[in-house]
C-alpha cells in the first residue's frame, strides 16, 4: 500500500514541474490578447482585457498593458480595463497614477470603477 502511495505521489509531482509552455487563456497564448488590444474592433479589445484580467501579475507585460488600455478611445474598452485592474488588485499598484488620471474620465463608470480599484489597490485590508 505504501509503495502505491509513492508512485501516485511521484506522478503527480512530476506533473508539476515548470513547463515551457507559455500561459494560455480560452486556448490562446496570453500573447494573442495583448495584441488584441490594438484590434479595430472595440468587442475584441474589450475581450482581450478581460481575459487579461485573469492572467493579472503572472506575465509581466500584462498591467502595463492594461495601463495603456486606460486611454483606449472606447468608454467600455476602458472600463474593462479599469475592472481588470481592480479584479488584480494590489499586484497592480503600478497602476495608480494612470487610475488616477481616469478618476477624471468623461465616462462615469469609468470614474466610479477608478474610485474602485484605487481604494481595493492602495487599501487592501480595508476592502472585503
Amino acid at each position: 500500500m505504501g509503495s502505491r502511495r509513492i508512485v501516485l505521489l511521484a506522478i503527480l509531482l512530476a506533473g508539476c514541474g515548470g513547463s515551457s509552455r507559455p500561459l494560455t487563456i480560452h486556448d490562446k497564448p496570453v500573447t494573442h490578447w495583448l495584441q488584441a488590444l490594438h484590434d479595430p474592433d472595440s468587442k475584441a479589445r474589450r475581450k482581450a482585457v478581460e481575459a487579461l484580467s485573469n492572467v493579472g501579475a503572472a506575465d509581466p507585460a500584462v498591467i502595463p498593458a492594461l495601463i495603456e488600455t486606460l486611454d483606449d478611445r472606447e468608454a467600455s474598452v476602458r472600463g474593462a480595463a479599469v475592472l481588470a485592474l481592480l479584479k488584480i488588485g494590489p499586484e497592480a499598484g503600478e497602476a495608480v497614477p494612470a487610475l488616477r488620471r481616469a478618476l477624471q474620465d468623461k465616462d462615469v463608470k469609468v470614474r466610479t470603477y477608478a474610485a474602485k480599484a484605487l481604494e481595493r489597490i492602495e487599501n487592501p485590508s480595508d476592502v472585503n
